[in-house]
């Protein structure tokens, strides 16, 4: 009422010296409460609708991201060889011609095995980073509001253009590292990856105390994922929203 009742009201309630603890009956007064109320809770919802908008950007992000993350891990000799051809398709051609050297040099098979490797390497690296620049942007975009610009477009428009330069550096990374893989060490890692891929399976095909589809449904984006994956930097549940399980076939249903 403070914020939002006019003047008159406020005036009114003054100069009759109404007790605190009167008990309102005036139409005219309930009225304005109820005005007052559908006012605050107007600009409440525009709030939480504004912080969905923002939240919504970066979550595309993450599911590209994550997408890109679990073929590497999960998928196929097929999808690795697809990899493969993004990867060459960007480099340039004494690049191209390293890779080509290195992979003929250890094989096919263990060439595709180390590029998984360096590949979850480089998207996590420039991830993490990504998510601190995009931190960093959401909390200076609302101060173009002074410049007349809709800090939800500025967000938005430098947002992309910072995904796309993280996306550039990935691939920049594994290119550079590749031609110089060690076979020694892409063996050793190989075998830890074997043992995540076993596990993420048997959480998501049942094998082990399989999910319940169920259990994901009607799921809030806020709310703790019922696959029960700790966050080790909170020592919590994570948000379903940032599980990083979040394209398997349980989230998805």
């Amino acid at each position: 009422m403070r914020v939002f009742a006019s003047d008159t009201i406020k005036n009114m309630m003054g100069r009759f010296g109404i007790p605190e603890d009167e008990p309102i009956k005036n139409r005219i007064i309930t009225s304005s409460l109820e005005k007052a109320q559908e006012r605050i809770e107007g600009f409440n919802f525009d709030a939480r609708k504004h912080v969905l908008e923002f939240d919504d950007v970066l979550n595309f992000q993450r599911k590209v991201v994550y997408g890109r993350r679990r073929k590497l891990l999960m998928g196929e000799k097929s999808d690795l060889e697809s990899y493969l051809e993004t990867i060459v398709a960007e480099a340039s051609e004494e690049e191209k011609t390293a890779i080509l050297a290195k992979l003929d040099e250890i094989g096919r098979d263990k060439f595709l095995e180390a590029l998984r490797i360096v590949a979850l390497q480089a998207n996590d690296m420039f991830w993490v980073d990504h998510l601190e620049m995009m931190d960093y942007l959401r909390g200076s975009v609302n101060l173009r509001a002074y410049g007349q610009r809709d800090p939800l477009v500025e967000y938005k428009k430098e947002g992309l253009h910072l995904f796309k330069e993280m996306e550039g550096g990935v691939i920049d990374e594994i290119i550079r590292i590749l031609p110089r893989v060690n076979v020694n060490v892409s063996g050793a890692e190989t075998a830890e990856l074997k043992e995540v891929k076993r596990g993420a399976e048997s959480l998501t095909s049942g094998g082990g105390s399989p999910i319940k589809t169920s259990e994901f449904k009607n799921v809030g984006r806020n709310d703790p994922c019922p696959c029960g994956a700790i966050n080790p930097n909170t020592g919590r549940s994570y948000k379903w929203k940032q599980c990083g399980m979040i394209n398997a076939p349980h989230h998805r249903n």
